[in-house]
Parts: structure tokens; sequence; C-alpha cells
């Protein structure tokens, strides 16, 4: 039997979202000065990465490419969606390439305080999972904190709410209750990344929660995060309750962007409950506990000498260090290897600001000093 919780969560989410476009209907019948407009955007990126020491030369890369489609029905009713190509090619047989929607789904607003959001929704974690083009971050790649820890691009089906915080000044929100995770593709490597379900035959044995509370200035914005849900997907081995084998993440970031200067930096922190549970299930090495974070500066090189420009030359530094087995169970030995830092320099141009054409130098070491390696990388990218 279904928890009350898990019934109570699927009903909210059966019920409301063939109400939300019935809504936007009604809506727009009483919007008439509002015409239906449709929305046609897009990003994508290619990369060159050259790894020290490998068996092969460089590769290049066809990263991601990305269509946007957004349709605005009525004042208050909109659809936003993404379909992403990753890699260029799918081919049968082959290895490599997806073709995957990254998000959709519908909003409908009833205030400034208060949107109704329902569909495949980005979980509002970190800084990177939410906002990912490539103009909006420096690096060929984007941190590999956002791989391993926060695992992006993270979506699952949902509903919940956005808006402003009435009476206050720049503060928001963003909450929802989402599929879990499923803890059989949990790895001591990779953390939680290959249990994300991303809208795919999602099980909804397990809901989660996730948030953001987030305050937002001129030239200045900080947030905070969670994740809280089970993982279990009724298996009996790691329990059949709604929180079983729950995974549980916070996360803290802040931007600082004023003139020639960039700032920002994220920390989060993620705990496996039964992660011993897990291993002797699936036979693995998952850790239970994920943490790390990274600090990040950027300085507009082209302020010195091309003051009035609207272009940007920036030099960055960004420094990573995260570990997938920060805690193991008492039957795991501790893997130094994934004990990892990572320090990047390069540069980042962009001759208007949807445009970029970026360098970078990556070191790659480990606390157990095995497989470590430089990486060079160049890439362009774009996003209108």
């Amino acid at each position: 039997m279904l928890s009350p919780f898990v019934r109570l969560a699927a009903i909210v989410i059966l019920v409301l979202s063939p109400l939300t476009p019935l809504a936007g209907r009604l809506a727009a019948q009483s919007d008439d000065d509002t015409e239906e407009r449709t929305t046609v955007g897009g990003y994508g990126e290619v990369q060159y990465l050259n790894a020290s020491g490998a068996d092969t030369p460089g590769e290049v890369n066809v990263r991601r490419f990305v269509v946007y489609l957004a349709h605005t029905f009525s004042q208050k009713l909109t659809f936003r969606g993404e379909l992403e190509l990753e890699d260029a090619l799918i081919a049968g047989g082959e290895e490599g390439g997806e073709v995957a929607l990254e998000q959709a789904y519908l909003d409908y607003q009833l205030s400034p305080a208060f949107t109704l959001r329902t569909g495949l929704v980005l979980p509002p974690i970190g800084i990177i999972n939410e906002t990912h083009e490539p103009p909006t971050f420096n690096g060929v790649e984007r941190p590999a904190f956002d791989q391993f820890v926060i695992p992006s691009t993270w979506r699952e089906i949902g509903v919940g709410a956005t808006g402003a915080i009435p009476g206050s000044v720049g503060l928001s929100y963003r909450v929802y209750v989402v599929n879990g995770l499923r803890a059989e593709g949990f790895s001591g490597a990779n953390g939680i990344r290959g249990g994300r379900q991303e809208g795919r035959e999602a099980s909804f044995t397990n809901p989660s929660l996730t948030g953001r509370l987030e305050w937002t200035r001129p030239g200045f914005q900080v947030g905070g995060s969670f994740w809280y849900g089970g993982s279990a997907n009724k298996n009996p081995a790691l329990g059949t309750g709604a929180f079983d084998n729950s995974v549980a993440l916070v996360s803290a970031d802040a931007r600082y962007d004023n003139g020639p200067v960039s700032l920002r930096g994220v920390f989060a922190n993620l705990s496996i409950a039964d992660a011993e549970a897990i291993n002797t299930l699936y036979g693995g090495q998952v850790g239970s506990r994920i943490a790390g974070g990274y600090v990040e500066g950027a300085y507009n090189l082209l302020s010195v000498v091309a003051r009035k420009s609207r272009q940007r030359l920036d030099a960055f530094a960004r420094y990573e260090h995260f570990n997938t087995q920060a805690g193991v169970p008492t039957a795991v030995t501790r893997d130094e290897t994934l004990a990892r830092r990572i320090a990047t320099v390069g540069l980042t141009y962009k001759p208007v600001y949807n445009v970029v054409f970026k360098g970078d130098y990556r070191i790659r070491r480990n606390q157990a000093g095995l497989g470590e390696d430089e990486v060079i990388g160049l890439g362009v990218g774009y996003q209108f």
C-alpha cells in the first residue's frame, strides 16, 4: 500500500496538471487584448579538448545543440520547453549521443507572488542547473562539481510554485514536489547522477521536495537550495516508505557582477541515509556523504584598454574541491581518487552578450595522486 503522502502527492499532480491548461483557457477568454505568440530560441556549443597522457589526440565535438520553444496562451498562461541533442549524432549500435527533453512545463500566474508550475522542471539547486547556457559561465566545460555533486542538467516531473515574496525587495522562491531518485543508479564515482529519472517513465513511489530561496539586488545574487526525498523505489531491501533511503541535499551560492569584476561561489552537502544497504544490494561503493564546492573570479581586461566597449574579454580562475566519498559506510574503503581538486584558468571573449569564444587550461588532481592530468580546452557557444 502506498503511504498517505505518496497518494496525496500523486493526486495533486494528476489533478493540477489537466486543470492548469483549463484555467489558462478560461483566463484567455477574459484576456481579449492578449495575442497568442510563439518564441523560438536555443543555445549550443562546440568544444575542442586535449588531455595530457591520453592515447588519442584531442577531440572536437558538437557538445550540445538545443532548441528552445515557448508559447504565450494568455497574460497568465505560458509554456516553455527545450529539446537537446548531445554529441551531434544518434546512430543505432553506436555509443554516444543523446536526444533529450531538457524541460517542458506550463506556468499559470495567479499573482506576482504565486505562479503554478507543472511539468518537467529543473530543480533550483546551485548556479548551473537552471542557468547553463554557454555564455553564462566561464570555461569550455561546465564545472566538474556540477556533474558529480549537483548532477546538471537535472530535471524531474512535478508540480510547484514560484514567485516574489510579498513585502520584500528582491526576495523570491521556487518550490516543487517531484518524482524521486532511484538508488540503483547511484555510484561511488558519480554520486547520485545515475539515479535521476529525467522524465522517462518516472516512478513516483518516492516523492521528493526541492526548492530555493533567492535574494537579488543589482549586481548581486545569493541563494540557498534543498532537495529531500526517498530513493528506495519500493525495494523491500531498502524500504517501502515514501522517504525510505532518503537523499538530503543542501546548497548555498552567491554571485557578484559589477563593472569589470565578477565573482561566484557555490557549496553543497549531500547525505544518503543508508548507503550501506545500497552497496549490499547492488554491489557498489556509494558514499554516505558527498560534499564540495568551488570559487571563481574574473576580470574584464577590455575595461582597461577600451572602457566604453560593450565587448568583454574576461580572464578567470576557478578552484573546485569535491569528494563523492566524503563519508562512507563502515564496509566501504574510501577511494582517495574521488577526492578531487581542479584548478582552471582561461579567457572568455564575448563580442556580443550572447556569443562566446573560450579557452582554458585545467589541472586535475586527487587525494591519491593517481590518474591525474591537465586538459587544454577551446570552445564556442551561443544562445538566442
